[in-house]
């Protein structure tokens, strides 16, 4: 999704280069596992076979945007995987009541955005945004709508979805336009609808065997919380999938833990987003090497790897950041991230059973103890 862009190479340019500019032939074996073509209003056909970088995941965000990733993978089939899902952002327009039960527009957003003083009552700053959102959609149509692009789509995955607690609702533009007003409201999707909503369509990437695309931001003890959960209660249809953590925003710690726990989590990193942190080199190099991916996280495809006066490519800078921070060789890390992204993207029925903890391992062999032991009783019985 959009950010500001704060690298600080933009204020000295001299220092956008670590180990010279970017090669073309380098940058086709990059492949970017997080972007939003589906969001820039301007991305074209032909723009999009302009793009440098090998391979594009293309995600889903909005209600409306999942039938344009379609049409961004029709463009380049060959080196697109569509993701298919709904953003935090834009999960408070799901209901989750049937079709026949929808509550109406100002019950179901209020429901949501409820008075601080009164939870019957709409919160005061709804009345004026409620015009600009969406009728409510209820979660049975959206995730039959999902199921059928993702099945339309045998090679697609689920994303981008998630927790987000720095999000607030956007004031309406002609609100917005006046400098004297802020740009966002003070409304924000309660986590509990944004942990449900994530679930769901968790449910549909196990059914349908397809891996995710995580958004989290600011929400760390609920995310680990909530993959704890996943992990213990979806049992092995949760660990065959892949889940990564895109930009992922943690700290070097709270990554160990992760990777500890989740044999199946994979980390993509981008300089826009995870670059402003001092503690970024130190945070790559908690994340281990079969898990590490590269992302640009851009809307904007002509400069998901274009080199302008004023940008250098996403791919290529954190490919910079990379290197730097574990010491490797370019071709180190080339061979490394073409590895781990055709892992990551690779179909779960062409990939081999993941490998069985000593835990599991242990429990098999008790149930073929107590079996032959129950056996061996039926023989001298006999």
């Amino acid at each position: 999704m959009p950010w500001n862009d704060t690298r600080p190479w933009l204020k000295d340019p001299a220092t956008r280069f670590k180990t010279g500019p970017p090669d073309p032939a380098v940058l086709a074996r990059l492949h970017d596992a997080h972007c939003h073509p589906s969001d820039d209003d301007s991305c074209t056909a032909e723009l999009l076979r302009t793009v440098k970088t090998g391979h594009l995941c293309a995600m889903s965000s909005s209600l409306h945007n999942q039938a344009t990733t379609e049409s961004v993978y029709a463009s380049r089939s060959e080196s697109v995987t569509p993701f298919f899902g709904l953003h935090p952002w834009f999960c408070h327009a799901i209901s989750f009541e049937p079709p026949d039960r929808l509550p109406t527009k100002e019950a179901h957003y209020t429901s949501l955005f409820p008075s601080p003083d009164d939870p019957t009552a709409p919160h005061p700053s709804l009345a004026l945004v409620l015009p600009t959102f969406p009728a409510p959609i209820s979660i049975e149509t959206f995730l039959a709508e999902l199921s059928d692009r993702l099945e339309k789509y045998p090679h697609s995955q689920v994303g981008e979805i998630g927790l987000d607690k720095a999000f607030k609702i956007p004031n309406p533009p002609e609100i917005a336009a006046d400098k004297r007003n802020p740009k966002h409201t003070d409304l924000a999707t309660p986590i509990a609808h944004q942990i449900r909503m994530v679930e769901a369509q968790v449910d549909v990437a196990i059914r349908l065997g397809r891996n995710i695309s995580l958004h989290s931001v600011r929400t760390p003890q609920e995310t680990v919380d909530m993959l704890r959960r996943f992990k213990e209660e979806k049992g092995e249809g949760w660990s065959r999938l892949h889940v990564c953590l895109h930009s992922f925003g943690g700290s070097a710690e709270s990554a160990k833990q992760i990777q500890k726990a989740h044999p199946n989590a994979f980390f993509s990193f981008a300089t826009i987003i995870s670059g402003r942190s001092p503690q970024f080199h130190t945070l790559l190099r908690a994340i281990e090497p079969h898990r590490l991916l590269v992302e640009s996280d851009f809307s904007d495809t002509s400069e998901i790897d274009n080199q302008t006066e004023s940008r250098t490519p996403q791919i290529w800078e954190v490919f910079e950041e990379i290197q730097a921070a574990l010491d490797w060789t370019a071709e180190q890390a080339l061979t490394t991230l073409e590895s781990n992204f055709r892992r990551f993207v690779t179909p779960i029925e062409e990939r081999p059973p993941p490998k069985k903890t000593s835990r599991q391992r242990r429990a098999e062999q008790k149930r073929v103890d107590l079996y032959v032991s129950d056996e061996e009783a039926g023989g001298e019985k006999a």
